[in-house]
């Protein structure tokens, strides 16, 4: 199997603020040779996205004129305030040349926006956040919601603006009754692009739909009934990147996840990613991968760093399947490398370094399996450059990233196989549900589910699309799969099948394994987990077996069997969150954890490849497998905070690997990583089961990253 690619992509992020007062030469020389390391041999694309004002001001407000003041209001802005778009022009000019005298001379400069009317928190001082808008002032109606979790009314793009006479530069005259937001955005961009010599734009927060960091959207938590009025919001977005592509091609048009999953971002939010991209005019995807600041910060573990693994490979697999209906021109799709933020105060490079680590192997590793390739992220987007405090990232740190980024790249690149089951992707079966009956939880959140099983050691690193024929070749992974919302049966082989989703909506796996459902559904809340004495789980609305036929019962909950099968087929009723519009992660969102290492338990025991010894409920690990450049990778995380598990305490974990997996049954054994122990692991072979066990040890908030390669034979 080969990895198929195009070369990495890399753009870096910094904030307008950090440049001072004007004139800028000295700040522009310094960060142009701090941060030129990160983007020198870069060989795809790369570039500087910088913050100039995090509203849609700076595009909306644009009248044509260089003297012109910018539209910041926000104290963060002062050394801007009274400077003219002239001085943003030299600016942008200014930056390519500081690069250019550091060897970095094809650099791309662009803007990102968010799509909030105002930002004020805290709410009572703003001391966090003081954006105010004199575009949402002036056109409120394009903000009639606020439902993110973000301190500001969201945007709809669906809703007309009104009539207005302020003289744009795409519209001198103002604008006429009905006007689309997209096509004055588009204008404008265009117009300002050109004067300012900029080369992308980044949608950032909220363009996206409301839906942003929980599973709460327009609707609610749920997606309206009417399947048309959730279409709207599809055809809206569509709608705004065409217009923005249109107006300026040969510009980049970058679009921002929501923090959470493909699968809640279009059921609940009615965004459908596939949808987007296929329309052809999206040029890059970002994954929202900020595991750290939402795991180690802000306590919504929901969104750390073994979710946001799963939503990476969940996007990946719906761009792949997008990609293939465009006409020309993949949509580029990268993983975000956090570092610090430039605005709150959280800093993962610093107070969690190996963490990190991880995330930018595992991220980069993430890869979607497809007609006998594998494809890999296309880039990173590395956020941001400095901090609130106006430091900016120092020469040790840049050389942390680039040289650990640029490793991560070369390791993918050369992917030859991805061990571990495989999360499957059912486009078809979640659509079906999505028209037929849209307001229901058809506990289809297959990224939330595998999230969940990444902490017990189920080392999954693949997704795959299926199509609407169900034609995925499980063949092609030995260790079995994970099934969203399963349409079909696979086809033989390829080692256990676990079909996740609610039982009555998966007929065809059901009647296959001779199981009977009673018609009546049993209501969401709370029953007791029978494994485990006095504790309970959170199951949403779900089926109740009435016969199980001659499946095995793995796991029962309020008496009723929710995983059972038989051979390599079984059918998971998974827990689903109790309150999922709450960004926090207490543990009443699932209750017990024992579904998920009853399923870890089975996938290991029953696997023909990959098999971890089952780590205990209170200390998870991760485990990632890959083959790449003739050595065999054995990443292992311990990342997780909260009620799950305490990374400030190291781990172990015993990895078996069959022999012919790694290539020899004396492997040598070369350790990479930041805080590493300096002990190898404990390596026993196993010459009758011809298995390889690993028993490491991953430090306290950290990495273990060991490639097992054959000892050369003795000349």
């Amino acid at each position: 199997m080969a990895t198929s690619g195009t070369p990495a992509d890399r753009w870096i992020e910094v904030d307008l603020d950090w440049f001072g007062e004007f004139p800028r030469e000295g700040a522009l020389e310094l960060f142009a040779e701090r941060c030129a390391p990160l983007l020198r041999g870069v060989s795809g694309r790369r570039g500087v996205i910088l913050n100039a004002g995090w509203l849609a001001d700076v595009v909306t407000e644009w009248d044509g004129r260089a003297e012109q003041q910018l539209p910041f209001r926000s104290r963060r802005y002062a050394n801007w305030h009274g400077q003219s778009y002239r001085h943003l022009a030299d600016f942008v000019c200014a930056l390519r040349e500081a690069f250019d005298r550091h060897g970095v001379n094809d650099i791309a400069v662009g803007i990102f926006i968010a799509a909030l009317g105002h930002v004020l928190w805290p709410p009572e001082s703003a001391t966090l956040y003081d954006l105010r808008s004199s575009w949402s002032e002036r056109h409120p109606e394009l903000y009639p919601l606020d439902v993110s979790l973000l301190p500001g009314p969201d945007l709809d793009p669906r809703v007309p603006l009104r009539a207005d006479d302020y003289a744009y530069a795409s519209r001198p005259s103002g604008v006429a009754e009905g006007l689309s937001f997209a096509e004055l955005l588009a204008g404008q961009w265009a117009s300002l692009a050109k004067f300012c010599g900029l080369d992308a734009i980044h949608l950032r927060d909220g363009f996206w739909g409301p839906l942003l960091y929980s599973r709460r959207g327009p609707y609610g938590t749920t997606a309206s009934p009417d399947p048309a009025e959730n279409a709207s919001w599809t055809a809206a977005v569509i709608d705004l990147v065409r217009q923005l592509k249109l107006a300026r091609p040969e510009a980049v048009v970058m679009a921002y996840s929501s923090g959470v999953s493909a699968t809640a971002e279009w059921r609940v939010g009615c965004v459908d990613l596939h949808a987007v991209v296929a329309d052809g005019h999206l040029d890059v995807w970002i994954d929202q991968t900020w595991g750290g600041a939402w795991q180690d910060w802000w306590d919504q573990h929901w969104k750390g760093w073994s979710f946001q693994l799963a939503n990476l490979l969940g996007h990946a697999a719906l761009l792949r399947g997008a990609n293939e209906r465009r006409s020309s021109g993949d949509c580029r799709h990268y993983a975000l490398i956090e570092t610090w933020d430039g605005w709150e105060p959280w800093d993962t490079i610093h107070r969690t370094p190996a963490k990190l680590e991880w995330g930018i192997w595992a991220f980069l590793h993430a890869a979607v399996v497809d007609d006998e390739k594998i494809y890999v992220p296309d880039g990173t987007y590395i956020s941001w450059m400095s901090n609130a405090a106006g430091d900016l990232l120092s020469g040790e740190d840049i050389d942390f990233l680039a040289t650990t980024i640029a490793d991560a790249e070369t390791s993918a690149r050369e992917l030859e196989r991805v061990m571990g089951p495989r999360m499957i992707v059912d486009r078809h079966g979640v659509g079906e549900l999505h028209i037929r009956s849209p307001e229901e939880n058809g506990s289809e959140w297959i990224e939330d589910q595998v999230g969940m099983l990444l902490k017990w050691g189920t080392p999954i690193l693949s997704s795959s699309l299926a199509g609407n024929a169900g034609e995925v070749d499980l063949g092609l992974s030995a260790d079995g799969a994970v099934h969203q919302l399963a349409s079909f049966l696979p086809a033989t082989g390829g080692g256990t099948f676990v079909a996740a989703g609610r039982l009555d909506l998966m007929p065809v796996v059901v009647d296959a394994l001779g199981i009977v459902l009673d018609p009546a559904l049993l209501p969401d809340g709370y029953v007791l987990d029978e494994s485990t004495p006095r504790e309970s789980v959170h199951l949403p609305v779900h089926a109740r077996v009435v016969d199980e036929g001659n499946s095995e019962v793995r796991y029962r909950a309020g008496g009723d069997a929710v995983l059972l099968g038989r051979d390599d087929v079984w059918l998971w009723q998974p827990p689903d969150l109790h309150a999922p519009g709450n960004a926090l992660f207490p543990r009443n969102q699932y209750g017990s954890v024992e579904p998920y290492r009853a399923v870890a338990r089975l996938l290991s025991e029953s696997s023909h490849g990959v098999r971890v010894a089952l780590p205990p409920a209170h200390a998870p690990v991760t485990v990632s497998v890959w083959r790449s450049a003739g050595g065999t990778h054995l990443l292992l995380g311990n990342l997780d905070t909260g009620w799950i598990g305490d990374s400030r305490w190291p781990r172990e974990v015993e990895v078996l690997i069959p022999v012919h997996l790694v290539g020899s049954s004396a492997p040598e054994v070369a350790s990479l990583g930041y805080h590493v122990p300096a002990e190898h692991p404990r390596i026993r072979v196993d010459h009758q089961q011809q298995t390889i066990s690993i028993i490491a040890i991953i430090p306290a908030s950290g990495l273990a990253h060991f490639i097992l390669s054959p000892k050369e034979s003795p000349s």
